[in-house]
């Protein structure tokens, strides 16, 4: 096995298509994407962003793009007859990321399902030696910043190969910080490392499921997980 992905599509639907979008993702496109061999499918609706709506996929590597069970998704994704006409030829990106081996912090298997109610998004342009400059702050220090600040994970992202399903607009790194409830921004940087986040590329989002459109999630008031108390 190879590199789990981390795999960001980001599509900019207009506000009154939320509804039909929520409906479709749910009832048909999460199961397509099940059964072409992603192992966690979750969509998050921006409060900031340049897009909507960041859906974020996972699946244990990149070959996964290339196994038979992807093959059948392609045909049937092009041909969705419920795909709701509103987010056809709107502008997307998707970004195909590996981890750093160091990360995500605090310490968890790269693979585990992302289980969190706010995400938000900080990307950059950098090399390897950016990325392990970055790396060394959040284990210097860094993280503890961001845990004590409400951070629950930290995924330091670097871009792998395009999917076959599209290329990608974004930066070569990226850092993922997930919450309980609506984050800063930005919270806990450094300023060598502020200065070079292009904020026009961030994303701060809520997840839609598994509670769509509720607003004590937003208010960052509702139990943390189905079952739980109130």
């Amino acid at each position: 096995m190879g590199e789990p992905i981390f795999y960001v599509v980001e599509i900019d639907p207009p506000a009154e298509a939320l509804p039909d979008f929520a409906a479709w993702y749910a009832f048909a496109h999460a199961p397509h994407l099940f059964n072409g061999g992603f192992t966690n499918c979750t969509s998050y609706v921006g409060v900031s962003g340049t897009m909507a709506v960041v859906d974020i996929y996972q699946s244990d590597d990149w070959s996964m793009f290339q196994r038979p069970a992807f093959q059948r998704y392609i045909p049937i994704a092009v041909a969705d007859p419920f795909r709701p006409d509103a987010i056809r030829g709107r502008r997307n990106s998707r970004t195909v990321y590996h981890h750093h081996p160091d990360t995500p912090l605090p310490l968890r298997d790269a693979a585990l399902p992302l289980d969190t109610d706010w995400i938000m998004i900080w990307r950059m342009e950098g090399d390897a030696a950016l990325e392990a400059r970055i790396a060394d702050w959040l284990r210097d220090g860094g993280a503890e910043r961001l845990t004590g600040l409400g951070a629950r994970g930290i995924r330091l992202l670097h871009r792998g190969p395009d999917a076959p399903t599209g290329p990608s607009i974004r930066p070569a790194l990226a850092v993922v910080t997930e919450w309980a409830a609506q984050p800063a921004y930005p919270a806990g940087l450094p300023d060598w490392l502020s200065a070079l986040i292009d904020p026009a590329q961030g994303f701060i989002g809520w997840r839609l499921y598994p509670w769509a459109m509720d607003t004590r999630l937003r208010l960052g008031t509702a139990p943390a997980r189905i079952g739980d108390a109130a």
